[in-house]
């Protein structure tokens, strides 16, 4: 069935939206994002490097942590960045840094137009930075244009499975957001209230809804999907789920797939710069919005590597308000040279490995990534919900949410297979609990390391 309000929200409605309602270059933004998608590899390397140098003076003339710091390593003029290379060259940006020189970052003319956004981050503990207006705008623009190469672009009927505002809300604030997503043609669940018993409840809005599209929090859509397998339930098919928030691994979206008979789709983002990168749906690359982002992957020396996994650092192209360059997100992957056999000639980001904090060390100075413990966990039928919590260099906490049937026997299994990649370094304590706490910002983390 056509959508209808689909098209007449992106001939009409959209258009006098942003032109005569609310003035904002938002559509204009659009329309360039997806005219940039016909530009050769060429075009899109040269634009990036034209607005990363105008980004770059701005730094160095406004926001005087910059220049400060890049004095301090020998650049006396802001020209002496003549190539990319010399680029990868300047000291990143950690979220330390931010918390501690926040006034130095913030452009001072536009500090009282800036927006204000604060994220939980990984650990738990608020981060906050800014944007300025046109910044946003764009970054939003960039996120329709991803979403929209995904099957849940503007005016696309779509369900997010997603997270909402915490707090107490007032009665015109409540009916604001529900005019808002509906004027947009979407239906938001609260992700963060799901358990076990309330899961019907949410597929029933799925069916009665019967959306296009799904965009949804990985862990949730997961959870629900693997509710909707044992519990042999009959759910609405969109044409496509997208993912994000978190990691996608492959026994995730081989398990949403049939349970919504449905592709699944992932996408990267944060808080801090939301979308990072899309897959095609011909080749599942996830593509890199390198006209709005450059993304990079770090050694441990700082040095920028490709087709090996490092450190992801991003500088955000459009935010003057606060820049953000060569920031240390904590996440780590790999990036590839090698184009994408699609038509989309954004570059390729080979692979994301997960959080930084996610890897599990050894006294033997070896490490564990992240993916092994849901990879190994998911075989023990009887576990429910798991966490793992590193404190020590020499031990491992597993929180375990059991069913009936777990026994030693699992214990064992589990003992014997995590053994296998510490040298039996590593002691392993079984924490059972009923419950495993999302973190502050409605996710769930596979894996913590504190060390």
């Amino acid at each position: 069935m056509k959508n209808i309000y689909g098209i007449i929200f992106n001939r009409f409605l959209f258009p006098f939206y942003c032109k005569v309602v609310k003035s904002t270059p938002l559509l204009d933004e659009y329309q360039s994002a997806e005219k940039r998608l016909t530009w050769s590899k060429k075009e899109l390397e040269y634009y990036q490097w034209k607005q990363l140098t105008r980004l770059l003076k701005h730094c160095w003339n406004n926001i005087p942590y910059y220049k400060n710091l890049w004095l301090k390593h020998g650049i006396t003029n802001i020209d002496e960045i003549k190539s990319m290379e010399d680029f990868n060259a300047l000291p990143v940006l950690t979220k330390n840094d931010v918390t501690n020189h926040f006034s130095q970052l913030v452009y001072n003319t536009s500090n009282k137009a800036n927006i204000k956004k604060s994220t939980g981050g990984s650990t738990g503990q608020p981060f906050h930075f800014e944007l300025d207006y046109l910044s946003n705008e764009k970054r939003q623009a960039i996120m329709w244009r991803g979403y929209n190469w995904l099957g849940a672009g503007l005016g696309a009927k779509a369900l997010f499975l997603w997270g909402t505002g915490v707090g107490e809300e007032s009665l015109l604030r409540k009916w604001k957001e529900q005019l808002y997503h509906r004027f947009y043609n979407r239906k938001i669940l609260n992700t963060f209230t799901m358990c076990d018993k309330n899961m019907m409840g949410y597929i029933d809005e799925i069916n009665q809804y019967q959306p296009e599209a799904l965009v949804c929090y990985t862990t949730p859509v997961y959870e629900l999907a693997r509710y909707i397998i044992r519990e042999k339930i009959t759910v609405h098919s969109p044409k496509s789920i997208l993912t994000g928030a978190e990691a996608l691994l492959d026994f995730q979206k081989e398990t949403i797939e049939k349970a919504f008979k449905a592709p699944v789709y992932n996408t990267y983002g944060c808080r801090e710069f939301m979308l990072i990168a899309a897959v095609c749906k011909e080749n599942n690359s996830l593509h890199i919005n390198s006209d709005h982002l450059l993304v990079e992957t770090i050694n441990h020396d700082g040095k920028r590597i490709q087709n090996d996994i490092g450190d992801i650092v991003i500088t955000d192209l459009s935010n003057y308000g606060m820049p953000l360059i060569r920031y240390v997100t904590g996440d780590t992957g790999s990036l590839t040279d090698k184009p994408c056999a699609c038509a989309n000639p954004l570059p390729v980001l080979k692979k994301i490995s997960g959080r930084k904090l996610d890897i599990i060390k050894c006294p033997s100075g070896n490490i564990i990534p992240g993916e092994l413990f849901p990879h190994l966990l998911k075989e023990v039928k009887s576990i429910l919900k798991f966490q793992v919590i590193q404190k020590t260099i020499d031990s491992i906490t597993i929180n375990l949410v059991v069913s009936a049937k777990f026994n030693d026997n699992d214990k064992t299994f589990i003992e014997n297979e995590i053994h296998k990649y510490d040298d039996n370094q590593l002691t392993i304590h079984f924490n059972f609990v009923n419950s495993i706490p999302l973190t502050v910002s409605g996710k769930h983390r596979v894996t913590i390391c504190e060390i």
